[in-house]
């Protein structure tokens, strides 16, 4: 049996706003904050809570190893708790501070 292909460790992550069509909360495609290990940054903008607390979950498992093939990998999407607000959310890796 073969090991399966993993990616690397991805502590500095980017959840943005990928499509907001009806957001009550404000906010914009693009919007986003940076995780970095266990701090979270903003943009200088506020970022929903709601929004933030739908993809909490997943971003520990994010910042470690995942098979090449595991759906956050794959289809980094999620959705915003208010399914009327229509905002999904993607994150993306950063890789290494620049500081």
């Amino acid at each position: 049996m073969t090991e399966p292909q993993l990616t690397a460790p991805a502590p500095r992550l980017r959840v943005v706003v990928d499509r907001a069509e009806s957001p009550r909360c404000g906010l914009r495609v693009g919007d986003g904050v940076v995780i970095d290990g266990s701090t979270i940054a903003t943009d200088g903008r506020e970022f929903c809570s709601a929004a933030l607390a739908a993809v909490a979950p997943v971003l520990a498992a994010r910042q470690y190893p995942l098979p090449v093939d595991d759906w956050l990998v794959r289809k980094p999407y999620l959705s915003c708790p208010h399914a009327e607000d229509r905002v999904v959310l993607r994150i993306d890796e950063l890789g290494e501070d620049p500081r």
